[in-house]
């Protein structure tokens, strides 16, 4: 007696392959493309992060860059080390003796640039001091190469022209002449924000002296390498930008803490979150990059800061600051790449991934997947 078999060509069997097929398609499009959503996020909350820190500094209850500092810091002290109790335990609070003092050092350059930092949003657009952040890889580069004798190419050297040529472009000097001829103002958005042509450029110097600065918390960390749980780096960087914000306000006269009022207070925790989540998000985001995405999802800031400026006060940038800007970007972007590539190049063939410098694996109190990179140029 004959047997039947099932039709194959069921509608509904066709329907479930095609949801899986388009299943398939975007958990593939996630996984090649997650860790660059990642960063995307953690450079809007920087971003908003800044906004926030700018917001605070200005109109009648204004705040001290100090106090605002000590607001953000405080809190990622008590969420970092409290990661860190969680997940580590107690004897990877200090780190190993012989990389305590690098572990300060990084400390206190990285409180001084966060001040430059906030310092200088006082007095530009958010665009123009984010615009700052860019020359911190090109300054690392020369530094390392200074005192860690890494090679410095010709290319880098370019970069690092052009990107000067481009800050001096968009401090366009003549408003120094401007200063001394003319007392008058550039208005930046609303009444609140009226700014001198030397405050302006006492915004522009102090922004380059925090460039320095991150660059200096840059070559700290390099010199740390391995030998320190990343997030340990972020906890003595906490601590400073905690204890001498508050020494400061208490012990210097002038300087003083103004009460919050109303939104303000909301604001103040919300900065201290988005700084935590942009340590988390980026650290994830960086992790999780196998196609290098991710990594160019760092200058997207750049379109945050803008949107943000032009959102909250108005401000579009002047034919100066978007050639200038443009010159950093490109240089550094330009550099960024060329050194990945080589990067590359020279790790093929190779079993082992290329290694962070003066590694010492010996020594290292934590190697894991799950280490914090502290990307922040502070």
């Amino acid at each position: 007696m004959p047997t039947t078999t099932p039709s194959s060509t069921d509608p509904c069997d066709g329907d479930e392959i095609m949801t899986m097929r388009q299943s398939s398609n975007f958990k593939r499009l996630w996984l090649d493309n997650r860790g660059a959503v990642l960063v995307l996020c953690a450079e809007a909350c920087g971003s908003c992060m800044d906004a926030i820190a700018r917001y605070l500094q200005l109109g009648e209850n204004a705040m001290h860059p100090f106090q605002v500092i000590f607001a953000r810091m405080s809190m990622t002290l008590v969420l970092s080390t409290t990661y860190m109790l969680w997940t580590k335990g107690p004897k990877f609070m200090m780190g190993h003796a012989k990389i305590r003092s690098w572990l300060i050092c990084r400390a206190l350059f990285g409180f001084f640039g966060l001040f430059c930092l906030y310092y200088s949003v006082h007095y530009l657009p958010l665009a123009e001091a984010t615009i700052f952040r860019f020359l911190v890889p090109l300054v690392t580069t020369i530094s390392c190469a200074l005192l860690l004798h890494q090679s410095f190419t010709g290319g880098e050297f370019v970069a690092s022209i052009l990107a000067l040529t481009g800050i001096v472009i968009i401090a366009h000097p003549t408003n120094i002449n401007t200063h001394f001829h003319n007392k008058g103002l550039e208005h930046y958005g609303n009444d609140l924000e009226k700014v001198s042509p030397m405050q302006r450029t006492i915004a522009i110097f102090v922004a380059s002296l925090g460039v320095l600065a991150a660059s200096g918390a840059y070559t700290c960390i390099r010199m740390i390498g391995e030998r320190a749980h990343a997030l340990l780096s972020v906890i003595y960087f906490s601590i400073a930008g905690t204890i001498g914000p508050l020494l400061i306000i208490l012990l210097i006269p002038g300087i003083s803490f103004t009460t919050p009022r109303g939104w303000q207070w909301a604001f103040l925790v919300l900065l201290g979150l988005l700084g935590f989540a942009l340590q988390f998000l980026l650290t994830k985001g960086l992790q999780l990059d196998t196609n290098g995405r991710a990594t160019s999802m760092l200058y997207s800031q750049i379109i945050f800061a803008l949107l943000l400026d032009w959102l909250l006060w108005g401000n579009l940038p002047n034919p100066w600051s978007l050639i200038g800007g443009a010159l950093v970007i490109t240089s550094t972007v330009g550099s960024a790449v060329a050194k990945s590539s080589s990067q590359r190049n020279k790790v093929l063939g190779k079993n082992d991934e290329e290694r962070p410098l003066l590694v010492n694996r010996t020594e290292a109190e934590d190697t894991g997947p799950d280490q914090v990179t502290d990307h922040e140029p502070q």
